[in-house]
């Protein structure tokens, strides 16, 4: 779990910093970090255990609401479909907005960890196997412990915390939902957007930053393969040119 507890704390103290800014420096002790460690590692094992897919995300938005409104934060929960917005304000000053993902890949993990996914379900292609191979767990884990760090510490810091959890970003349609939905309308727009994302790249306890736009973009490729059509039971019918 080394990821996940050099994570928290990068997390924690570049959330608290632009509120910070105009107000008394962020200073999070490290022994808080600690007490609140197992926790935050029991739910990043039970989101991986428990991965959903685009927009069913259910059982992981629910999970994570619980957490919040337990916290006090204001929330809204089915943003976008399964999207989150939690709300929590410190007097004045900047809105700092946090976001993770919610969803997880129709993929099967073969990792062999003792906590590895088992989860199958149904998708437009069948059923499938699901896993958080992209690391969506690590982020939820580390933005909910996050929340609880901004809470514990509202002293060193005044403003208004914004954590938005994304919906369906692995089919790249939760985002444009959640905008449509009102996300910045109906909720404070931020002065200040972090998201972030793993990298098996780099070392634990390392964190590289690009200023504005990076690694914000898609593309698909359409393959036509020209030839007979024919199935698997009638194969030798299959003509291929090279």
């Amino acid at each position: 779990m080394k990821y996940l507890r050099s994570l928290l704390p990068v997390v924690a103290v570049l959330f608290a910093a632009p509120s910070a800014a105009i107000g008394a420096p962020a200073g999070i002790d490290p022994s808080q970090i600690n007490a609140i460690y197992p926790g935050v590692e029991k739910l990043y094992i039970d989101l991986h255990q428990n991965p959903e897919l685009a927009f069913q995300e259910k059982r992981t938005a629910a999970t994570l609401v619980a957490r919040l409104k337990a916290l006090g934060y204001q929330v809204t929960s089915g943003v976008g479909g399964t999207g989150i917005v939690a709300i929590l304000k410190n007097g004045p000053g900047p809105v700092v907005m946090l976001r993770t993902e919610l969803d997880a890949l129709p993929i099967e993990e073969k990792t062999n960890l003792p906590f590895a996914s088992k989860a199958k379900t149904k998708s437009d292609a069948g059923d499938t196997f699901v896993s958080h191979i992209c690391g969506h767990d690590l982020h939820m884990a580390a933005w909910a412990g996050t929340a609880e760090l901004m809470v514990k510490n509202r002293k060193l810091w005044h403003g208004t915390l914004m954590l938005v959890a994304q919906p369906a970003e692995e089919i790249i349609s939760g985002a444009s939902a959640m905008i449509r939905d009102g996300l910045f309308t109906r909720f404070p727009k931020p002065t200040y957007a972090l998201g972030m994302h793993v990298d098996h790249a780099l070392a634990a306890g390392v964190v590289s930053f690009h200023p504005r736009f990076f690694r914000a973009a898609s593309t698909s490729l359409d393959v036509t393969v020209y030839g007979k059509v024919a199935t698997a039971r009638t194969r030798t019918a299959l003509s291929i040119p090279s």
